[in-house]
């Protein structure tokens, strides 16, 4: 079942279209998260997401959700991925993460005209976060980008213009990672973390994690040969591809 016959007849509004997305993209928690969660991370009530349950045909947020997981498992979204998979780079940077997830991240970039991306990053993560900066340059988009090392000023001047907050880190517990990403989250920014933990501190604050499978969690110095990276990387650019289909 493809998402467009998922919410046909529906009657869902701008905003409950986002909430479906968004407990689509994140279904394993949004169960622990909660109605009140939800909302929040929707910047919207309560009252939206139970009658987003409602207009689904569902007696409550609870039954929403074991649905959407069915479905989800069972392949019923239709909502897959149409690249390679028996590349590993791609199977594994997809393991964490169904292709709607892409797809949502993906239509937040492509909405972002008037305002500016942001990427931050620490250590090793910065080589990504600056890979991601020059290709939204080369895409056209307005963006910034800065690390731990750069001054604090360069995100404080850009807050008011902010459109979306994306945040690399392989721990998704680095405190100025998390420093940063909470301030943003206060002014209501939506965010966009890459990670290697999905349960991380920093996961918990994005509105969307993209979580790639990290072999070697505790080498915080790299030392291990590992495809963490690369697998991060892939899952990028597997978002690119699906804001190439928004153009």
């Amino acid at each position: 079942m493809k998402l467009e016959k998922l919410v046909a007849s529906k009657h869902l509004s701008e905003t409950e279209l986002t909430v479906l997305q968004y407990m689509i993209a994140n279904i394993d928690r949004v169960l622990d998260m909660g109605v009140r969660e939800v909302a929040k991370a929707n910047y919207t009530s309560a009252t939206t997401v139970m009658r987003l349950a409602h207009k689904m045909g569902y007696r409550g947020f609870i039954e929403l959700q074991y649905k959407l997981m069915t479905m989800l498992r069972n392949g019923e979204t239709g909502i897959q991925a149409t690249h390679d998979s028996q590349d590993p780079l791609i199977s594994e940077a997809t393991k964490k993460n169904n292709i709607i997830k892409f797809q949502t991240v993906a239509q937040q970039i492509a909405s972002v005209d008037n305002k500016c991306l942001y990427v931050y990053a620490a250590g090793f993560s910065s080589v990504i976060g600056n890979y991601m900066f020059k290709k939204f340059q080369i895409l056209g988009k307005r963006c910034f980008f800065s690390t731990p090392g750069d001054s604090a000023a360069l995100l404080e001047n850009c807050l008011e213009d902010l459109g979306l907050f994306i945040v690399v880190s392989k721990s998704g517990e680095t405190q100025t990672v998390i420093d940063k990403a909470t301030l943003v989250s206060s002014l209501l920014v939506p965010i966009v973390a890459f990670t290697g933990k999905d349960d991380s501190s920093l996961a918990k604050i994005a509105n969307w994690a993209i979580a790639v499978p990290d072999e070697f969690p505790l080498d915080d110095l790299n030392q291990r040969a590992s495809l963490f990276y690369p697998r991060m990387l892939t899952a990028f650019e597997l978002v690119i591809s699906e804001v190439e289909k928004l153009a």
